[in-house]
């Protein structure tokens, strides 16, 4: 039986209100929905929407549960992730501030949840309603094109993930693994992007299929070799990364044959 006591938010949710809160342009890496959205629309999903905290490890949402609602991220990072039958987790994505996680699909193909998303430090969500975000859609062309930006970028996730998983080898897998973490999410240092203390070993060992005690044995061959450099527990990845980790075309990984195309 499911532990539903991970699962529940702790109680004293607030109700918001955008007020005259300025949601200013930020980094640009990834689509965050509030900063997207014209002001009427934001303060239509703001009017109803529950501020709500969430603790290190909770669950918003398990995989196969009814995609009823939706989170915006205020503060902290989600991980999405699938749990296979025999309690392996394979990560497939993390969400950090203002992105949107849960329920975002605009028509009833989106079913039920096909992740578990789970907080990978105590974090702070805005809890909006499927049903509010759907009829802002339905009579809003920004905020349906803001729903599209934001499909496109979490299959793009997506694409990356697989480009990861169809390395040949495990050190490549985590050099691409690191680099996609640091280009995405690090905090640019000085010609360097510093990975967030959060991704762990372990974290990483989720994302490309591995053990723990093997991506950090291949870790030390990539600071070896130039692709990562650590001081103490801090991870950083080059911003221009050098060639030894050989990674072959995508076309070659796949095996495909070209064949002629459709001349337009």
């Amino acid at each position: 039986m499911r532990d539903e006591t991970t699962r529940t938010f702790p109680s004293g949710g607030k109700a918001l209100s955008s007020g005259n809160k300025t949601f200013a342009a930020r980094d640009q890496r990834y689509p965050r929905l509030l900063d997207m959205l014209d002001p009427a629309d934001r303060a239509f999903l703001l009017a109803s929407a529950i501020e709500r905290a969430v603790a290190k490890h909770q669950l918003l949402y398990h995989q196969g549960d009814a995609s009823d609602n939706l989170f915006v991220i205020k503060s902290g990072t989600i991980k999405v992730h699938y749990i296979h039958d025999n309690g392996n987790s394979q990560t497939t994505s993390y969400y950090r501030d203002g992105m949107l996680v849960g329920a975002h699909g605009c028509t009833p193909w989106s079913g039920s949840h096909s992740w578990s998303a789970q907080a990978l430090v105590d974090c702070r969500v805005f809890w909006l309603r499927r049903a509010d975000y759907l009829e802002l859609i339905e009579r809003s062309p920004r905020a349906l094109r803001c729903a599209l930006a934001i499909s496109e970028f979490k299959g793009e996730l997506l694409k990356r993930v697989i480009r990861i998983l169809a390395e040949p080898t495990l050190e490549q897998r985590i050099a691409m693994a690191v680099r996609h973490l640091a280009t995405l999410y690090g905090i640019e240092r000085g010609g360097d992007w510093e990975i967030d203390g959060h991704f762990t070993h372990q974290e990483i060992a989720e994302m490309v299929g591995a053990s723990r005690q093997s991506v950090t044995t291949l870790l030390v061959s990539l600071e070896e070799s130039g692709h990562i450099k650590r001081v103490g527990r801090r991870l950083f990845v080059p911003a221009e990364a050098p060639d030894p980790v050989d990674v072959a075309p995508l076309e070659q990984l796949i095996r495909v044959e070209r064949a002629p195309v459709l001349e337009i």
